[in-house]
């Protein structure tokens, strides 16, 4: 508390704020509150719709390894954005990027997934895409 009235009070102004806007930050953040955000793709529902695909011992493999590529895609693609200096519209270019890797996505299940089996899989893309949205 001496710190805070020796200091100018324009810097003492710029203290309090930021002690204020750190207690904001702290409170709503649900990682620090004890609960993990779960990931989009994560989510029940996503799951049940992976389940529904009906895939083979085979098959889920390949679905993992399709389904982690995106997602790893997906983060090297925010982390690039972020990383320009300048940018502008980066929700429009993120949503963007991640229609382009929903496609590839669906170009890579396409090589071992059945008819049938597609259709169960444009459900779990459609929730997939749900759940991203918030990401």
């Amino acid at each position: 508390m001496m710190l805070i009235r020796i200091l100018h009070p324009v810097s003492r102004a710029f203290l309090v704020l930021m002690a204020v806007l750190s207690a904001m930050v702290l409170s709503s953040s649900p990682a620090l509150a004890g609960e993990a955000p779960t990931p989009g793709f994560m989510v029940p529902e996503v799951l049940a719709a992976a389940q529904d695909i009906g895939m083979t011992d085979e098959q889920k493999p390949l679905f993992r390894d399709a389904v982690g590529k995106f997602v790893e895609d997906r983060m090297k693609a925010l982390q690039n954005l972020m990383r320009k200096n300048n940018q502008t519209n980066i929700d429009r270019k993120f949503r963007s990027r991640t229609n382009s890797l929903l496609k590839k996505l669906d170009k890579d299940v396409a090589e071992f997934l059945t008819e049938e089996q597609m259709g169960a899989y444009k459900v779990y893309r459609e929730r997939l895409k749900a759940n991203l949205q918030g990401m």
